[in-house]
């Protein structure tokens, strides 16, 4: 039987923590496995004391906490890089909630479908970044699997956001088709909509690539994969055991930046999110 680690790096979630956690502990019935969660700085005054009886009450199995933000990919270093060890890593977000029984061992089946399968996750193909600049396929590592031997066989990233130049390669080959950005229909629509924040094409930056986490795991299995590892998408029959808030941890505390819009989208989903976890505990 192969050992799994779920990790999940937690900011400011609220009620979402304790949803993705509780909704584990009720569906997660694989024989040998451990719930890793990294804690990053949370300054809401309330994740670290139930992540931290969460851990006296044996839901989770070990909690780092650090005494500065780490950010969302440097939380993944270091649950990936450093604390898994184990066969297997279940990377799910903070704001997931598990509904059903089974989606571990659908995802574990899904990896064990090839010897050479380097993860089991979705996909997003490249695109433009939030500013106009350029944005790399990546894999959405918000819920999927990582097979841990083939990525310590030297497929390990880092997993924190970056910016490389267009003009170096792959990046050069990788986005030919897009470039220049204002010869594209998509981009150019929204430029004129006024959706990249730059009031000039000649300002908007052309020669930027704004990697993701999961955007390097991306290239490396397309441009440093001399063993062939494979990433392959989530099995269908788990796809239907999950649901993915998105953004929680950006639109939790309130912020001056944050218009009418975010605010209307953070009080939906904590809606959301309280009744579910109501619903859980009323059945636990």
């Amino acid at each position: 039987m192969k050992t799994c680690s779920i990790l999940i790096s937690n900011y400011n979630s609220f009620e979402a923590i304790q949803l993705a956690i509780e909704s584990i502990r009720k569906h997660t019935h694989y024989p040998d496995y451990r719930v890793i969660v990294y804690n990053d700085y949370c300054i809401n005054g309330i994740d670290s004391d139930y992540l931290k009886g969460c851990l006296e009450k044996g839901w989770i199995h070990e909690l780092y906490e650090g005494d500065i933000q780490q950010t969302h990919g440097g939380s993944l270093n270091i649950l990936i890089n450093e604390k898994c060890k184990t066969d297997y890593a279940a990377i799910i977000d903070c704001d997931i909630v598990i509904r059903e029984d089974g989606w571990l061992e659908d995802l574990i089946n899904g990896a064990e479908r090839a010897t050479n399968t380097l993860a089991v996750v979705d996909y997003k193909d490249k695109g433009y970044a939030f500013d106009g600049s350029f944005r790399t396929g990546m894999y959405l590592f918000w819920f999927g699997l990582l097979n841990m031997v083939a990525y310590h066989d030297g497929m390990e990233i880092d997993w924190r956001l970056s910016v490389s130049d267009r003009r170096e390669e792959p990046y050069l080959s990788e986005f030919a088709s897009l470039y220049p950005p204002e010869k594209n229909a998509y981009w150019l629509e929204q430029f004129r909509r006024g959706s990249w924040p730059y009031s000039r094409i000649e300002d908007c930056p052309r020669d930027n690539v704004v990697h993701d986490p999961g955007a390097k795991l991306y290239l490396k299995a397309k441009y440093e994969n001399p063993k062939g590892y494979r990433v392959v998408p989530l099995p269908a029959c788990v796809r239907r055991k999950y649901y993915h808030f998105e953004h929680i941890s950006m639109l939790a505390i309130p912020h001056p930046s944050h218009d009418e819009t975010v605010r209307a989208a953070r009080e939906t989903r904590f809606a959301m999110i309280r009744q579910e976890l109501d619903g859980l505990r009323t059945q636990a």
